[in-house]
Parts: C-alpha cells; sequence; structure tokens
C-alpha cells in the first residue's frame, strides 16, 4: 500500500506539516485522510482548521462534532462557525447556505441546520427549498405546517409540500352511516329496479341515436315540402289521357285550308274580270 492510500500515514504527514507552518500540505493530508476514512474526526477537525473556504470549513467542523460529541471544544467551535457564517451572509449566497444547511442536517445536526435554512429563508423570502427542509427539521408541528403553508405559496407544485401537508393535517375520515334495522325488501321491486335500469340504458341509447339521426339530417338538403309522419297518403286517381294533334293532322288541316283558299281566290276571280 502506497503512502498516499495510507489514511494513518496521511495523518502523520498532515499533522507534522500543520506543526512546520506549512497549512496547504497539512490541508491536502488532512483532505485525503478524511476520503479514506471518513469516520476519523480528527482527520476532519484537520481538514476544517487549515481548509481556505469558509463554507468547507463549517462543514468539516460539523462532521467532527457529528462523529465526536463528546469533545465540548469541537462544540463550541462549531457553534461558533455556524454563527459566523449566518450573520455575514448575503443574498447572493443563499444558494451555498442551502448546501451548508443540508449537509449538516444529513449528519444530523438539526439545530445548527435549522439557523442555517432560517437565514436562508429571511435572506430570500421565495426560498421554497429552504422553508422545506425547515418543516421537515423543526419537531413543532405547528411550524411545521406553518413552513409548508409558506412553501406552497412559492411554490405549489411542489410534491414533498402536499405531501407535507396531507400527513400533517390528513383529511377527516366520513362519518360512519348511523347503523339502522336491515328493511326487509320485497321480491316484487326487484324487477322494478331492473326495469329502471333497462329504461336508463335505453334512454342513454336513444339520446345518442337521436344525436347521431340529428348530425345526419343537418348534412341533407331541406325538402320542399314535408309529409306528416302520422298522415296516411291520399289514394292517387288516374286522369283520363289527354288528346292531341299528332304532326300528320296538323299537316291535312294546313293543306285544306290552302285548298279552300285558292279555290275562293279563283272564284272571286271569275266573278270579277
Amino acid at each position: 500500500m502506497s503512502a498516499w492510500d495510507n489514511p494513518q500515514e496521511m495523518m502523520t504527514r498532515a499533522q507534522n506539516a500543520q506543526a512546520q507552518g506549512d497549512r496547504d500540505l497539512a490541508y491536502q493530508m488532512y483532505a485525503r485522510a478524511s476520503e479514506l476514512n471518513p469516520q476519523d474526526a480528527q482527520a476532519w477537525r484537520g481538514r476544517a482548521e487549515t481548509a481556505n473556504n469558509q463554507d468547507e470549513i463549517l462543514v468539516s467542523y460539523g462532521y467532527a462534532s457529528a462523529l465526536d460529541p463528546e469533545d465540548s471544544s469541537l462544540t463550541q467551535t462549531l457553534d461558533d462557525a455556524v454563527a459566523q457564517r449566518v450573520a455575514g451572509a448575503q443574498k447572493n449566497e443563499v444558494p451555498l447556505l442551502l448546501d451548508v444547511g443540508q449537509e449538516l442536517a444529513e449528519v444530523g445536526l438539526t439545530d445548527r441546520a435549522l439557523q442555517v435554512f432560517a437565514r436562508a429563508s429571511e435572506l430570500d423570502g421565495r426560498s421554497g427549498e429552504a422553508l422545506v427542509w425547515m418543516a421537515g427539521l423543526e419537531p413543532d408541528k405547528e411550524k411545521q405546517i406553518a413552513y409548508l403553508n409558506r412553501a406552497a405559496i412559492v411554490n405549489p407544485r411542489d410534491p414533498r409540500v402536499r405531501a407535507g401537508l396531507l400527513t400533517l393535517n390528513p383529511p377527516a375520515p366520513a362519518p360512519p352511516a348511523e347503523a339502522t334495522e336491515p328493511v326487509a325488501v320485497p321480491e316484487t321491486k326487484a324487477p322494478a329496479a331492473s326495469k329502471l335500469s333497462q329504461t336508463s340504458d335505453m334512454s342513454a341509447r336513444t339520446e345518442s341515436s337521436m344525436e347521431r339521426l340529428r348530425k345526419l339530417r343537418e348534412s341533407m338538403p331541406t325538402p320542399e315540402t314535408t309529409k306528416t309522419p302520422d298522415a296516411e297518403p291520399p289514394p292517387q286517381t288516374k286522369a283520363p289521357p289527354k288528346r292531341g294533334f299528332n304532326t300528320m293532322q296538323i299537316l291535312l288541316i294546313v293543306l285544306l285550308l290552302l285548298v279552300i283558299f285558292l279555290v275562293a281566290a279563283g272564284i272571286f276571280l271569275m266573278l270579277n274580270p
């Protein structure tokens, strides 16, 4: 095993570098030791003492305190770090505060996490994430409901908010039906119920059919005359055939009139020479 993969070797080198004032090298060794053995409270404490990032310092102290809760000096150092971070936080640092609060909450440091989330919510009243975490960490039921109601205003579609409110305020169960003595139903009424069901089904089918007929009727041209459905059509009678003149008869009549005219003209000329 190489020294880089040996957590004990990393701790030894880190402590030596810290004693010599080489803060950067000490941080690298402590960080590697905490990665190799995340349950080593001293590795996390040394990492916090040599880190340059304020949030990493706070989270590292949080891990160390969670692993060694009996160390009162470590607890006090953590509280001081939380107070300092919360007091100096700005609105643009709300996302960082949410990350820090989540880290503290996940290792069981509920009170410190609540302080961080409360500051995030104070800086940004529209932070539904901070309100949801506060509701999850707050032991008081009334405060939980208040936080969730505020979160519901910010983001009404958040499923965590709806689930939390339903858990804390479940809907009241329906009142039980009053116990009454069973009433005997005459057998003769059963067919009536069946008939009623059949009538309902028939009514639904009829309405559907009438709707289709209405649409069909609207698509057809409207006739000029309508017939009464209930009236019977009057009996039809055959009209006598009309007599008329055909072409040959007309031609004969014309020729006859022409002959008569010629005869009359001839007589007139004979009488008037």
